[in-house]
């Protein structure tokens, strides 16, 4: 509560700078309505929305509010600042009020540090399923955390005309209902990229994420800072720490390689993407290379046409370096000897057992959808084997609507350890329009979304909503 009342103070003398200097914030609200034929709002209603729906019923009713300071990401100025907040209130035959957003920031040239609990920024049109990030895609409630980063990317010495780079350095506090408490969630990051003729571009990465410390209800105390080292560098556990970390690397590590390739041309952009899962030594040597997420997404340059973006995407996560894990395989020579790197069962923890989620929301690709126990609590996911097929599309209907699609399929086995009897097949679509003009104040959103299949209820809803920016 201290931190969260500082960051309020330190929001409002932003404000009053800001108006003193001339750089005013911006303030939006909005007010939205929802309502399903099942007994919960479709998949695409709820999906990557920053977790603002917190409860189950077939009608919502949301109220947003926030206010917004962005880095002057052109400023010669040496030093800079950045805030921001979003508060929430939902009814769904309950009340739930929580402050989504909230955070502040400091930037010394091309350094930047900020406290506090920020979204990522939006890709590809907002059309992605995944924002192109299997691990970070908006789909639950903004982690509260401190980050020490570059200002986007940064050009490198003397190859600045062609090659830069960024690089995020990130500790999360979880502080929400899960079953190791107090954990934390340790996040790092570096990207290059090449700018090179013909107007090609080259942008490749390495996220690294480890949940570590906490309390759990089976181990006890696990260690925290004086096996930090340990953590953050992947490195098997100390003697205090639980034996299969011992064996392993301590703490729930996991992460992915990232790859984009983007050429522009005169009147449109084309990106392909490309990310690969890993959580231990066979993923790192991509003896899960059949894994990942594969996207492409071309943009118009002529912003007002009738289609101005496309995304499509496929995400495997079946293969999962084998079926085998270290099973007992003893030969004359080697008693010891064991058998397979596999069963990887990605987003799963044997430790933390809540998985990949932040307030029972997964925070990467949100098809993976996690089990809530009795008390409220996630207990990872019961299916992390599945295929997915995705397609966005975007455009403009006329001068003030705009037109937005997205169409979903998938497939769910289960794990290798307990796949379903029958896959478990899914279709989930969303349409959706805005209307804006200059002599409204406010926008007007407006449309429908439904699921039909084996995974979810089958369901179509309707949503209406309003938004004013000032």
């Amino acid at each position: 509560m201290k931190f969260l009342t500082t960051i309020v103070l330190l929001s409002i003398s932003s404000v009053l700078f800001a108006q003193k200097s001339g750089f005013t914030p911006d303030f939006n609200t909005s007010f939205s309505s929802y309502a399903s034929s099942g007994d919960d709002l479709p998949f695409w209603m709820t999906a990557n929305q920053n977790g603002v729906f917190t409860m189950h019923n077939n009608t919502y009713q949301l109220l947003q509010a926030g206010l917004q300071r962005g880095l002057e990401r052109d400023s010669a100025k040496t030093w800079g600042y950045m805030y921001g907040a979003n508060w929430v209130y939902g009814y769904a035959g309950a009340s739930d009020f929580q402050v989504n957003q909230y955070w502040a920031g400091l930037r010394y040239k091309w350094l930047v540090l900020r406290a506090g609990a920020k979204p990522e920024p939006v890709q590809y049109a907002g059309l992605s399923s995944t924002n192109g990030n299997m691990y970070w895609s908006n789909n639950s409630r903004p982690l509260p955390g401190v980050t020490l980063s570059t200002n986007g990317f940064i050009p490198f010495f003397f190859w600045k005309n062609w090659f830069s780079f960024k690089a995020e350095y990130q500790e999360n506090i979880l502080r929400d209902d899960r079953y190791v408490t107090d954990s934390h969630l340790h996040h790092k990051s570096l990207y290059l990229r090449a700018q090179l003729p013909k107007n090609w571009r080259i942008t490749a990465g390495l996220d690294h994420n480890v949940f570590w410390g906490g309390t759990s209800p089976n181990y006890g105390k696990l260690p925290g800072a004086q096996d930090y080292f340990r953590y953050i560098l992947g490195m098997a556990g100390s003697s205090i720490a639980p034996e299969t970390d011992i064996l392993n690397a301590e703490g729930n590590t996991l992460g992915m390689y990232s790859l984009e390739i983007r050429k522009s041309y005169a009147n449109m952009s084309l990106a392909f993407y490309y990310n690969h899962p890993f959580e231990d030594k066979s993923g790192l040597e991509m003896a899960n290379l059949r894994d990942g997420l594969w996207g492409l997404h071309y943009a118009s340059a002529n912003r007002t046409a009738f289609l101005t973006d496309v995304v499509a995407e496929y995400m495997n996560t079946r293969n999962q370096s084998g079926s085998f894990h270290l099973i007992p395989d003893p030969t004359p020579t080697d008693p010891n000897r064991r058998h397979g790197r596999g069963s990887d069962n990605y987003f799963n923890h044997g430790v933390y057992t809540s998985g990949y989620v932040y307030e029972n929301h997964m925070m990467g690709t949100p098809f993976f959808v996690p089990t809530i126990n009795s008390e409220g609590i996630s207990t990872g996911f019961r299916s992390t084997r599945m295929w997915m097929q995705h397609f966005g599309l975007k455009g403009n209907l006329c001068t003030h609507f705009t037109w937005k699609t997205m169409l979903s399929w998938s497939r769910n086995f289960g794990q290798y350890g307990t796949p379903y009897p029958s896959p478990l097949n899914e279709f989930s679509f969303l349409a959706a329009s805005r209307y804006h003009s200059s002599k409204l104040p406010f926008d007007v959103k407006f449309g429908v979304a439904g699921d039909y299949g084996d995974r979810f209820q089958n369901r179509i809803g309707a949503f209406a909503g309003i938004h004013y920016a000032f």
